[in-house]
């Protein structure tokens, strides 16, 4: 039994039990540094998952840099997965960003509530939900497929790389990378500030880049792992 042998067995039983709506695609937006300083901007929470042969899209986004904003998207998020029952979230780099963001963020949140009286976070609902599903990170089997199908060595590779290689040229990706991509490499500008520039001053092509993250992560998965 090895990591590639586990997530099979995982995704095998979800489809065999036809439970794949229980599979959550998970992406957040916020600071890079917020790793290192929770009090960096945290600016949303984007979910998708399949429901009756669609891809339902949900969006957890900040509306003002304020303490009660922040507790509002975590605590519509907890209630969310608490409505959906997830068994298994999946992200692109996901153990390596996401969810130690949204742990290390929702302890700060907790923390300031209690501090301000006010404003208080679901904590242990939030803990409850992330603690007993299983996460997969889709970053190591993608990167392994790729190299498989080149006859190459495994190496790094982006979201938006990975859902433009030929091995995946089929599937009807949402293919919204671009939309911070092309502002980055036209400009000295950085992706973290592209991203909030956007959130800032247009909301529209921010939710539409925030959408295609957790849309085409999930269809990844349903390719990698053959759930349809």
């Amino acid at each position: 039994m090895n990591h590639n042998n586990l997530q099979r067995l995982v995704t095998g039983f979800l489809k065999e039990n036809q439970i794949w709506n229980r599979v959550i695609s998970l992406d957040i937006e916020a600071d890079l540094r917020i790793l290192d300083d929770p009090n960096k901007t945290f600016l949303s929470i984007s979910t998708a998952r399949r429901t009756e042969n669609r891809v339902d899209i949900q969006k957890f986004v900040l509306n003002a840099e304020t303490l009660e904003e922040e507790v509002k998207i975590f605590n519509d998020f907890t209630s969310f997965c608490s409505r959906s029952n997830p068994l298994v979230f999946i992200g692109y780099n996901v153990i390596g960003f996401d969810l130690p963001v949204l742990v290390l963020k929702m302890r700060q949140l907790n923390e300031k509530s209690k501090q301000s009286g006010k404003y208080r976070p679901n904590y242990w609902a939030f803990i409850e939900v992330l603690g007993k599903s299983y996460f997969l990170d889709m970053m190591d089997p993608i990167k392994s497929e790729i190299a498989k199908f080149d006859n190459a060595s495994p190496r790094f590779i982006s979201l938006e790389n990975a859902i433009s290689h030929k091995r995946f040229s089929h599937i009807p990706f949402m293919r919204t990378k671009n939309i911070v991509s092309d502002i980055t490499n036209n400009s000295t500008i950085n992706k973290w500030d592209a991203i909030y520039n956007l959130w800032k001053n247009d909301k529209n092509s921010f939710n539409k880049y925030i959408e295609g993250d957790v849309h085409d992560t999930l269809l990844l998965a349903e390719e990698l792992f053959n759930t349809s």
